[in-house]
């Protein structure tokens, strides 16, 4: 055998190797091992600390670890013939591509992200610790299975991976839901993209991130915020047009936390959201606080009170308008357009014309719409807030809101709950604005007189918070620089005569509407839990009963907080 011959064919497959004969000889070395060996002064048993005669009885394949030079290496011994082939490999050397893929796979499975890898025929090849934790799903039932299958896709065309496959084109930052977990959707933010081999697709990965947890430390984040209600004020608003986050939102009592979960849970979907609330209940508040709670607080939140507009300007400013379009027009982009991929708020959206709220309905249907006289239609990519003060169902039954329209717009429906049934809410609100206008007009007030306490109670607050601030405001203007206590007699006249108050007690008001309004509620929240213990709350069966529908009751159900007592 020509050694050399078969030296220089094996130094290009393992360039740390040599060759020994049964006796432990060294007769070959490469020239890369050629310095960590010394060939003439050590057997290949002495380089590998083995017996005299070891190298014999090694197993063939078997590979030991060894140090040359201070250096640890891993030796693989070969038989072949009475010849011995031994080929050495630094431990930890990034330079080899066997260690390079092993070290990847390690950092693969501990990575906090979902990854999860396809080759080119579609078979899922890798499938971590933390895909199997945010999927719900084992990793031995995922691997080595086609990624149509794995998923319970009828046919591989709907598969993500197999289109990324097919184009070469990532796709970046989606948010869907991949995966049930007994029945219910688990939303994930991913990115797809293929693996290249020069200008070949060889295979696809997709990291997957868990931001449930992102959203449960946020949501911990804003409570703690909020709970300390606003005390460092901050100034101007975010570049993204906002002002507002959920931590602006004061209030401790359960209504108001339970409207904010539920808020914060939906800002991170990307369906249409309906707000109802009356006027002064915080509802941009809400809305601003949403869009700066979800993916798209990068973008930009455009607000517009349909109420304000004329309605032959509403649709060119909702849509755009081409020069010459009508007379003045100019060459102008709608609040569609301005919104982009944000957010675009729509408020007392239930002012809109029938005729205009058609066109509305087609835009948010065909997803897509033109500028008033123009031939170019572009894409709406921006998610849709609306708001109203009135029960929806009302207006539909009276003719004011397209049912098509209300189903559209309202993906989710988030009543907002008035100051009247916030009772505990009215002082630490009232203590916010104290606070703020403490350090506006130079004052020391620091509580509130029981005298003023109990006229607050009694009060139903029909303008909401914006007439609690308002309030505040004015008696603080009357107090004394040094006074440290809110009282009655620092309330300005005007606004005791509409509170229907005397320095000698609550007065028997005339019947106004706001306290109709609050009889009437008090009633019809009492008549709907009757019939409902009466059927046993069974929604559907209420509802006919009561002669409403099953969403008019369910609107109705969570808009005076009713929900069935667990029992003891």
């Amino acid at each position: 055998m020509d050694l050399n011959a078969v030296g220089t064919i094996l130094e290009k497959f393992a360039p740390l190797s040599a060759i020994a004969d049964k006796e432990g000889n060294i007769l070959w070395t490469s020239s890369s091992l050629e310095g960590l060996v010394s060939v003439g002064n050590k057997g290949m048993e002495e380089v590998l600390g083995l017996d005299r005669g070891g190298l014999a009885r090694i197993p063939d394949g078997k590979k030991l670890e060894v140090i040359l030079e201070d250096r640890e290496y891993k030796a693989r011994i070969l038989k072949a013939g009475v010849h011995f082939i031994v080929e050495f490999k630094e431990i930890g050397d990034y330079r080899d591509p066997n260690v390079r893929a092993d070290s990847l796979l390690q950092v693969i499975e501990n990575l906090y992200d979902g990854v999860l890898l396809s080759d080119k025929d579609g078979r899922v090849k890798v499938y971590n610790k933390s895909m199997e934790e945010l999927e719900k799903r084992r990793a031995e039932d995922m691997l080595g299975r086609y990624i149509w299958d794995a998923y319970g896709y009828s046919d591989k065309d709907k598969s993500e991976h197999m289109e990324v496959f097919k184009t070469g084109k990532p796709i970046i930052n989606k948010y869907a839901a991949h995966a049930y977990n007994e029945g219910k959707p688990v939303y994930k933010s991913y990115s797809t993209i293929p693996i290249k081999d020069g200008e070949r697709t060889i295979g696809v990965f997709s990291i997957s991130k868990d931001e449930t947890k992102l959203q449960n430390l946020l949501s911990q984040i804003m409570e703690l915020k909020r709970e300390s209600y606003g005390l460092e004020e901050r100034e101007g608003a975010f570049l993204n047009g906002t002002r507002f986050t959920f931590s602006d939102i004061i209030g401790s009592s359960q209504a108001i936390k339970k409207v904010i979960r539920e808020a914060q849970a939906i800002a991170w979907l990307d369906n249409s959201i309906l707000l109802v609330g009356d006027t002064g209940t915080g509802k941009e508040v809400f809305a601003q606080s949403i869009h700066n709670f979800s993916k798209r607080k990068a973008h930009p939140f455009i607000g517009i009170n349909c109420s304000a507009i004329p309605e032959n300007l509403l649709e060119s400013i909702l849509f755009g308008a081409v020069k010459g379009a009508y007379t003045g027009a100019v060459d102008s982009p709608g609040l569609f357009e301005e919104a982009g991929d944000g957010t675009l708020f729509l408020d007392e959206i239930d002012s809109m014309p029938i005729n205009m709220q058609t066109k509305l309905l087609r835009v948010l249907q065909e997803r897509n719409t033109r500028r008033v006289g123009g031939k170019d239609s572009y894409p709406i990519k921006c998610r849709v807030i609306s708001a109203m003060n009135t029960d929806p169902y009302k207006l539909i039954d009276a003719g004011k809101l397209r049912l098509d329209l209300f189903y559209r717009i309202a993906g989710y429906n988030l009543y907002i709950p008035p100051l009247r049934d916030r009772d505990e809410d009215i002082f630490h609100i009232s203590h916010h604005y104290i606070k703020k206008y403490n350090l506006v007009m130079e004052k020391v007030i620091s509580t509130i007189g029981e005298d003023l306490k109990n006229m607050m109670r009694s009060y139903p607050w029909p303008g909401n918070i914006r007439e609690l601030e308002h309030f505040i405001e004015n008696t603080m203007v009357r107090s004394g620089e040094d006074e440290r206590v809110l009282r009655l007699e620092n309330t300005p006249d005007y606004i005791l005569e509409a509170m229907k108050w005397s320095d000698s007690g609550i007065q028997e008001r005339e019947v106004s509407t706001e306290n109709l309004q609050d009889s009437l509620d008090g009633l019809e929240r009492r008549l709907l839990r009757q019939a409902l213990e009466k059927y046993l709350w069974n929604v559907t069966r209420t509802a006919k009963a009561l002669g409403i529908t099953r969403q008019s009751l369910i609107y109705r159900m969570r808009k005076y907080d009713i929900e069935r007592q667990s029992e003891q």
